[in-house]
């Protein structure tokens, strides 16, 4: 694996954050590369995942697998291959409780209904579409795990990172949420649960 012009940038100045040497894209063998090679797939993702980022909603009508759970289910779906995190699930009208339940197991999501819509944070890894918020916290996360590798686990450093990150990260989220504003619509209460539905309609997500 190697990281693109683009990554190598974020992990460069995850580096320079710990006074550690920068690498170039051509030269993605020495160490500081192989650390930011290990650690920066798995950190981003995890950081994707942490939270519902704007950038990072997609929307999915699933695919039903044509193998049925041998018990408990009705049916499976197929989750979208970029999936990384379940938001909602769309309600129509008529949807009882019983058959709202679902549950996902690997890469099917398991249910009584016999259509499934999803709202869900994808697996980004496009750098172009990161929030510049998203790649400061990025960039912290990634100095935090390389800190001790290479540069000795500094504790006075390793505590500054923590403090940015704890103040950052709040900041960053009331952002990414400030720029959605469901206020208003008759389904407001379905909102704070993640499931904004369609104003004017019993279909809902849920």
């Amino acid at each position: 694996m190697s990281l693109t012009t683009e990554e190598v940038d974020i992990c460069n100045q995850s580096l320079y954050k710990i006074g550690a040497n920068a690498f170039t894209f051509a030269d993605q063998a020495g160490v500081q590369a192989l650390r930011c090679i290990a650690h920066y797939a798995q950190t981003r993702d995890a950081l994707l995942r942490s939270y519902w980022w704007r950038m990072a909603r997609a929307r999915a009508v699933l695919a039903q697998d044509t193998n049925d759970p041998d018990f408990e289910w009705d049916n499976q779906f197929k989750l979208p291959e970029d999936f990384l995190r379940l938001r909602s699930v769309y309600e129509e009208s008529g949807t009882t409780s019983k058959s709202r339940r679902h549950a996902l197991e690997g890469q099917r999501f398991l249910t009584n209904l016999s259509a499934v819509s999803i709202r869900y944070v994808a697996k980004i890894t496009d750098t172009t579409k990161f929030d510049p918020l998203f790649i400061e916290i990025l960039i912290l996360l990634l100095a935090q795990k390389l800190l001790g590798p290479l540069a000795g686990g500094g504790s006075k450093l390793g505590k500054e990172i923590r403090d940015d990150l704890k103040k950052l990260t709040p900041k960053a989220q009331a952002v990414d949420m400030d720029e959605t504003d469901t206020g208003g619509r008759s389904d407001w209460n379905l909102a704070r649960h993640g499931g904004i539905g369609i104003e004017g309609s019993d279909e809902r997500f849920w």
